[in-house]
């Protein structure tokens, strides 16, 4: 799972202070299960520097490496049951591959990382 973790501007937490509430709230608010799943982070998102920070804003679900979900939607209440939102369900195992893989790159690199306790 691929989430967005970011600063605030002017929040002068360390990053690891940042990961860890953002662990604690996801296992206590957001995920039902006892079963954690391995969740990746931007680090580019936690940046001190002042200015526009990265954002991990795509939302999709790969199923089975066969079906992909893309959605403007957020995962919130919000987005769920008040915005207007937009999205396909494309049963393609080229596309689900693809898109997995794009995300398994990220971690390759290291340019998305693993948020410790979850998973």
């Amino acid at each position: 799972m691929f989430c967005n973790v970011q600063r605030n501007p002017g929040d002068p937490r360390t990053d690891n202070e940042l990961l860890r509430g953002f662990a604690e709230r996801f296992r206590n608010e957001q995920w039902p299960g006892q079963r954690l799943p391995e969740v990746y982070y931007d680090p580019r998102a936690l940046s001190l520097a002042s200015g526009p920070r990265a954002c991990l804003h795509a939302k999709c679900v790969i199923v089975d490496e066969e079906l992909a979900f893309v959605t403007s939607a957020n995962f919130t209440e919000a987005a769920q049951e008040r915005n207007i939102e937009a999205g396909v369900l494309v049963q393609s195992t080229l596309l689900a591959r693809s898109l997995a893989s794009q995300f398994e790159r990220l971690v390759d690199v290291g340019a998305l990382r693993r948020i410790a306790g979850l998973g």
